[in-house]
């Protein structure tokens, strides 16, 4: 099996994020560049996550990248057919595996294949308006179901809403999942329950103003927890997509009440 130049084991220390993260895109558009089927398609590559976002607890936490394809992709020519063709040409210097939404490099001989998960999506184009539209990633899961979300909106709004709380936002949301590893060792909710992106998006549909005093972390918990009734209009950050609902991207309205309650309760 053939190893591409661009990834041998680096240094136990993490280089900064932004070189991580474009090391990491520079690496798989190399790799994408080998495979003739890919070479005259337009694709964009970027960063999504709680590394990208700025949420993450370890420094060695994932570099999670969307590969998507851009619109138009030609008649006969779907998501399928190009994640087939990614996984071919990625197969060609790692092992690759999917899992339940992105391709997982499986290689422990290189940091790309420990450090990387990509998420192959093509473009879907929300319609605002006549010749105005957002911009967001199809997809499907393990399971074969259709997925739309908007990683850049998110990130766009996370940044924002950071920026008018003075930090306490995303401070915010990185304490919480210090508390939901707490409440998992303790076994007060079990673990998985409480996803990252669930309680980051709950946590932002907390009103700024509620971050400005002394307590951040508390005082969004203690709004949470007196609005638990009315989670069920929530949007997600990325202020498009419902939080919740039936679909396989939303959660049960009472799956977060009894997040909160744990987390409160902490």
């Amino acid at each position: 099996m053939v190893r591409p130049l661009l990834t041998p084991r680096l240094a136990a220390v993490a280089p900064p994020d932004a070189f991580l993260l474009s090391w990491a895109e520079g690496v798989l558009r190399d790799a994408l560049h080998r495979s003739p089927r890919l070479d005259s398609r337009r694709y964009e590559i970027f960063g999504q996550g709680s590394r990208v976002n700025g949420t993450y607890l370890e420094p060695t936490s994932d570099i999670d990248l969307v590969l998507m394809l851009r619109a138009p992709f030609g008649a006969g020519y779907g998501w399928e057919d190009f994640r087939d063709d990614v996984l071919a040409v990625l197969g060609e210097s790692y092992t690759v595996r999917m899992g339940r939404r992105c391709l997982n490099v499986d290689d422990p001989d290189s940091l790309f294949g420990e450090m990387v998960d990509v998420l192959v999506a093509t473009e879907h184009r929300f319609q605002l308006a006549p010749g105005r539209y957002e911009q967001g990633v199809f997809f499907r899961d393990r399971e074969g179901r259709p997925i739309v979300n908007f990683p850049k909106q998110h990130r766009r709004n996370g940044d924002a809403k950071d920026g008018r709380t003075g930090g306490r936002f995303k401070a915010a949301v990185r304490t919480a999942k210090r508390v939901r590893k707490l409440a998992e060792r303790e076994r007060m909710i079990a673990e998985g329950a409480a996803p990252s992106y669930l309680l980051e998006c709950l946590l932002f549909n907390v009103p700024d103003r509620v971050y400005r005093g002394g307590r951040p972390y508390r005082a969004a918990l203690d709004w949470l927890h007196r609005h638990a009734d009315s989670l069920a209009g929530l949007p997600c950050q990325n202020g498009i997509n419902r939080l919740f609902g039936p679909g396989p991207d939303q959660w049960e309205p009472g799956q977060a009440v009894r997040i909160i309650d744990v987390l409160h309760e902490i």
